[in-house]
């Protein structure tokens, strides 16, 4: 159960650094769009 925490953690903090990074980068949150595949 411990680890399954702590990937919960993990993915939290990634998700929260990308849609920082997406923000400053590319104004806008692109991230999920990339992680699913979809291309505009």
């Amino acid at each position: 159960m411990i680890v399954v925490y702590r990937l919960i953690k993990l993915a939290f903090i990634c998700g929260v650094f990308f849609t920082i990074y997406d923000l400053i980068e590319h104004g806008q949150m692109t991230w999920p769009m990339r992680l699913f595949g979809v291309t505009w």
